[in-house]
């Protein structure tokens, strides 16, 4: 009987601390790649990836965070960990999502014991994780950074049937060809309930929470590329660049005028003060006009070049190295030239030479992600580095933002509501890659879909009454199975298909 009792207590203590532990997080795989959903407060959002994704975490942190900062000495490490801690100034949101990192890694029952540290990871290493940007002018212990990046719009783009005249922007990210970096690349997509912030997703590997390479749900997107000049002369009071990128990224009005624009990431990345030199390509497709600005910062100041500033581009394109071109003078780069050769040679830039221009100009072999964001056609192309090759060599894939966006599922998601099966959805069943059509009510105005426990997967609120398709790529994310697509009229009236999805 005492064993029973016993049993029944630990029991109810599992139960209780699943209950009081929910994960708000999904983890999926696309084609092979990760993408992780996290939503909540800041918090909440860092307890999910460390409870989902803590053993990558680890990987990165043991493979290749470590020894490329401190030569995988633990006396070198700890005293770097010291001075970031004492001479960088972290806003309190980040240092919780960092809590929460560790507290889900330890819920998961993942080990954060580190080896060569001889102790358990804690908040201030993934906040340190958070500074290798900053630190990589002075500790370069086998650190790669470099990176390219094009921005084309207006004239540029005219000719382009599926752009006219809007805006792309491709960037390649080069980085070590570290092998746990080449497992674990992710997409994070955040979907934060805090009311002055908005949903963003980052690409970039697990336990980096800032933003390295980042696209907000109100089509503003930042890339960071390493600059060439790190000489620090006021180094009291410094800031992780990635973190202050973020935060023009991600608060709704960081500047204060009313509007979110690339303004808001100026105005953040030019309040902190950083040790490192970076170049921040930062675009927005805005109130049908384009934005575009490079952004050069280091301990000495912030500045933006803007379209026009360099006289040796042609057309409507902004291009970024890794060499400074107005907070210093510019030096030479052969990535540089040969991208100002191609626009010389035709300043058109569709979506697809954009790709090709900059692969052609700027390829090297430690690229380890390319990526291509088209805001107006809600679209990313993402590829990644194979332990044999480099991202611009792979496929990549083709992501839709709308639906990255859309309402993450959850326990706390809405759940379907009665509704009579007079919709016709075909084909069915719906295979991957095809057009969903609907039939069987008129003047649609809304659409919902369902999965078969009844939770809310994908909201569409502003349909025109004469679309009757939807594409499969709602349900990239999901798995094969029955689903329940409801739409609602003009009137306010709703009815119901069921779908059987094959993926």
């Amino acid at each position: 009987m005492k064993r029973k009792l016993i049993a029944i207590a630990m029991l109810l203590f599992f139960l209780q601390s699943f209950l009081c532990a929910e994960v708000n997080g999904q983890l999926s795989q696309v084609e092979g790649k990760n993408i992780l959903h996290v939503w909540g407060t800041h918090s909440e959002r860092g307890y999910a990836l460390g409870h989902l994704m803590g053993d990558n975490l680890m990987s990165v942190f043991s493979n290749y965070f470590f020894p490329a900062v401190s030569g995988s000495s633990a006396y070198y490490y700890n005293n770097q960990l010291q001075a970031y801690m004492q001479n960088f100034v972290i806003p309190e949101r980040y240092i919780s999502e960092a809590q929460g990192i560790i507290n889900g890694m330890q819920d998961a029952g993942i080990s954060t014991y580190h080896n060569g540290l001889a102790r358990n990871l804690s908040v201030n290493d993934i906040l340190f994780v958070n500074g290798i940007v900053d630190i990589a002018g002075g500790a370069r212990s086998g650190l790669e950074l470099g990176c390219s990046s094009l921005s084309s719009w207006g004239q540029s783009t005219q000719s382009d049937p599926n752009l006219q005249g809007d805006l792309s922007i491709t960037r390649m990210l080069d980085w070590n060809r570290n092998q746990s970096l080449i497992e674990n690349p992710v997409l994070v997509v955040h979907h934060p309930s805090e009311p002055n912030e908005r949903k963003w997703m980052s690409f970039t590997y697990p336990g980096l929470i800032g933003a390295l390479s980042a696209i907000t749900e109100d089509n503003a997107a930042a890339f960071l590329n390493m600059g060439n000049i790190h000489t620090a002369t006021n180094p009291v009071g410094l800031t992780p660049v990635l973190l202050d990128i973020r935060s023009g990224l991600e608060l709704l009005d960081f500047n204060g005028d009313g509007v979110h624009t690339t303004e808001d990431i100026f105005a953040s990345v030019q309040e902190g003060n950083h040790l490192s030199g970076t170049i921040i390509h930062n675009t927005q497709q805005w109130q049908d006009s384009c934005r575009a600005a490079i952004i050069e910062t280091n301990n000495s100041g912030t500045v933006r070049r803007m379209v026009g500033e360099d006289s040796n581009i042609a057309g409507d394109n902004l291009a970024a190295t890794n060499h400074f071109r107005k907070l210093a003078a510019p030096v030479y780069c052969y990535r540089y030239s040969n991208i100002i050769d191609s626009l010389a040679y035709s300043p058109l830039v569709g979506e697809d030479r954009q790709w090709a221009l900059l692969t052609g100009a700027g390829a090297v072999t430690n690229n380890m992600m390319m990526i291509e964001y088209l805001p107006t056609l809600n679209k990313v192309l993402w590829s990644n580095a194979s332990s044999t090759q480099a991202a611009y060599t792979q496929t990549p894939l083709q992501l839709d933002t709308a639906t990255l966006f859309a309402n993450p599922v959850s326990n706390s998601d809405e759940h379907i509501s009665p509704a009579p099966l007079s919709l016709i959805a075909y084909p069915n069943p719906l295979r991957n890659g095809q057009i969903l059509n609907l039939k069987g009510i008129q003047n649609i105005r809304s659409l919902e879909v369902y999965n078969l426990r009844g939770q809310l997967i994908h909201h569409n609120a502003h349909i025109s009454s004469s679309i009757l398709g939807i594409p499969s790529n709602v349900f990239y994310q999901q798995a094969s199975g029955i689903y329940f697509i409801k739409a609602m009229d003009s009137n306010g009236d709703s009815s119901q298909a069921k779908l059987l999805y094959l993926k």
